[in-house]
């Protein structure tokens, strides 16, 4: 799933909540900058290759996730049931930051 920012090299993590009910898309971007020390460590805490896939909430949301930070690039398509953890904690995280 590309993401607005595929043209720049930026530090940057960016989150895409698609479907749900109304199948409504809204996208944050977080521009790391000189903050990598403060996001790496919670890029690094997620489990990217232990997503599993939830094929019994449909109707849910799906959370596109991608950072790119240094030489940590990461791409994780997370249902909204395993959104918790660290993952929560990031896309809460980059939220706050594109608000």
């Amino acid at each position: 799933m590309p993401h607005p920012d595929d043209a720049t090299d930026e530090p940057l993590i960016v989150v895409i909540r698609s479907g749900g009910f109304g199948g409504l898309r809204r996208t944050w971007t977080a521009a790391v900058g000189r903050d990598e020390e403060r996001w790496l460590p919670l890029v690094e805490a997620c489990p990217w290759n232990a997503v599993r896939d939830d094929a019994t909430s449909r109707d849910r949301f799906i959370w596109h996730i991608e950072a790119r930070i240094s030489t940590v690039r990461r791409t994780a398509d997370v249902p909204e049931a395993e959104l918790t953890g660290p993952w929560k904690e990031l896309v809460t995280r980059v939220q706050e930051a594109g608000a």
